[in-house]
């Protein structure tokens, strides 16, 4: 994490900055050493009038003291006449951003850090933190010393929206804005008569306000982008002095780009941690499919899924029922990315759970039981196009349902034609008590199925064209007297070389099954 904070912080990179001594040692010194000076003079003048006839000389040594002691009550005055604040930033270490970019492990660590400086330095009754979210405008509380550290970190900490009073006000000011009890009751009272909504919009933001004890609000621009508010309590140490809210103003400029770098390592942090999950999720989809094609006696079967994303909709599977049975599934999920690799996943699972029951022999039943799955875990915007099939090998019969998907083609070698496979119902997941028709076919010597998802019909070329069904009608027919890996390998290679030099905008799924 520091690593990364660095690098978004170039002007913090490279050899640590070297800290200013702190100047308290250094006026110790010079103010006794001018007092020993003064001591000094004045003996000296003292020794001079006891043992000389000569009284200029003590009048001399006399007028040297006082001048120094003149000197001395100049420099203690000026002392007291410095704020707080200033004489702090005096006795101690110049607010070394640098080294708390250098240092933290995390964003929240470094956000601490920063609070923890600006209290030091500038001591009050509280101290908080609002940083603009980016994706509402609004700016919730990050951190405050006067909040326990879990209301911030739950998501209630409290919040000045993007609309509030102070942060309007202070995006249009150039010096820190001063709040007191006052100005609050203020509020409050010329409120009174406005419209319910915003007399409880501003006392929400007065809320804030007091919780957060805010007397001092400071903005925290880059450019013209207010990106946070640093609020301060009442000083602990005397009233801030228009001399403070001028070296807060030249810190603030500081924060902000130490803040808006943060930001943006949190963004690089949180795609990196997106990034993992989207691999793993990946990885996990591709262990749902098929790492092999069972043994089918007297066929040959095989299947392809490839995702336009890392994660994909498609899905795909191939369940040995008995001897002679076979399941053959293939789906497609509405949508992409994760939220439909996720439903695919309760495909997947909720059909073999319910092979392993009475869906067995009859699959009107068991695509009906899996529509009812599918609609009681998902929301109206999501459904499947599902096409289930069973084999029986010693038949060469093909029972199937086709539920919304595109239909499947099976190559009759002896017709030279095609037979589309559309009986069935609805897509799933949308209808909860929709029924279903049962198909049949039957597939002779050198007949081939191919099952497939709409990614391979609608894929464009750079003209927009669509592959289309005429296209893969003909890449089958191309090749149809080959193996099914053939087959399968030649109409991937088919739709790849169509859309050569544009991006896959959906996944490609592809079953191919041919009798020998």
């Amino acid at each position: 994490m520091a690593g990364l904070l660095v690098k978004m912080f170039p002007i913090f990179g490279g050899a640590p900055m070297k800290r200013r001594k702190p100047a308290r040692r250094s006026r110790w010194t010079r103010d006794r050493l001018l007092l020993l000076l003064e001591l000094a003079l004045l003996v000296t003048a003292g020794l001079f009038l006891w043992k000389s006839q000569h009284r200029i000389y003590p009048v001399a040594f006399s007028m040297a003291a006082a001048v120094v002691a003149i000197i001395h009550v100049v420099l203690l005055r000026r002392s007291r006449l410095q704020s707080p604040a200033e004489r702090l930033l005096e006795e101690a270490p110049l607010l070394d951003f640098a080294h708390a970019v250098r240092t933290a492990q995390s964003v929240e660590g470094l956000y601490q850090s920063l609070l923890g400086m600006v209290s030091a330095t500038f001591p009050s009754t509280a101290a908080s933190l609002f940083v603009r979210d980016d994706d509402t405008g609004h700016y919730p509380c990050r951190l405050s010393t006067a909040l326990p550290p879990e209301v911030t970190s739950n998501g209630n900490a409290p919040v000045l929206t993007k609309d509030a009073f102070v942060v309007r006000r202070l995006r249009g000011l150039d010096s820190p804005m001063q709040l007191d009890d006052g100005d609050l009751k203020a509020w409050q009272d010329a409120l009174f008569d406005a419209p319910p909504e915003v007399y409880n919009k501003r006392m929400r933001e007065r809320d804030t306000l007091q919780k957060t004890r805010s007397s001092l609000l400071v903005q925290l621009k880059t450019k013209s982008e207010l990106v946070g508010v640093l609020s301060l309590g009442e000083s602990t140490i005397g009233q801030f002095s228009h001399k403070d809210q001028e070296v807060l103003k030249g810190m603030a400029g500081q924060l902000a780009l130490v803040i808006e770098n943060a930001k943006l390592a949190e963004r690089m942090i949180e795609h990196q941690r997106l990034q993992a999950e989207l691999l793993l999720a990946a990885e996990v989809q591709k262990s749902l499919l098929p790492t092999s094609a069972p043994a089918v006696h007297g066929f040959e079967l095989c299947g392809i899924c490839r995702p336009a994303q890392q994660v994909g909709g498609d899905y795909y599977d191939f369940v040995p029922l008995d001897e002679h049975r076979t399941g053959l599934a293939i789906a497609d999920v509405a949508g992409k990315g994760i939220s439909a690799a996720l439903l695919m996943s309760v495909v997947q699972a909720s059909l073999r759970g319910q092979l392993m029951g009475a869906g067995k022999n009859e699959i009107s039943e068991l695509v009906k039981m899996l529509n009812r799955l599918i609609c009681g875990s998902v929301s109206s915007a999501r459904y499947v196009t599902f096409f289930y099939a069973q084999l029986d090998a010693s038949e060469g019969h093909l029972r199937f349902i086709n539920a919304g998907h595109n239909a499947p083609l099976i190559y009759s070698k002896e017709k030279d034609d095609f037979i589309g496979l559309h009986e069935g119902g609805p897509v799933l997941g949308l209808f909860p008590d929709a029924t279903f028709n049962e198909g049949l076919a039957t597939m002779h010597p050198g007949d081939v199925l191919v099952a497939f998802t709409d990614g391979v019909t609608e894929a464009e070329n750079a003209a927009q064209e669509e592959f289309g069904e005429a296209q893969l009608r003909a890449a089958v027919s191309a090749v149809a007297k080959k193996s099914a890996n053939d087959i399968l390998e030649h109409i991937a290679t088919e739709v790849t070389d169509w859309s050569k030099g544009v991006p896959q905008h959906d996944d490609i799924t592809i079953v191919v099954l041919r009798k020998n």
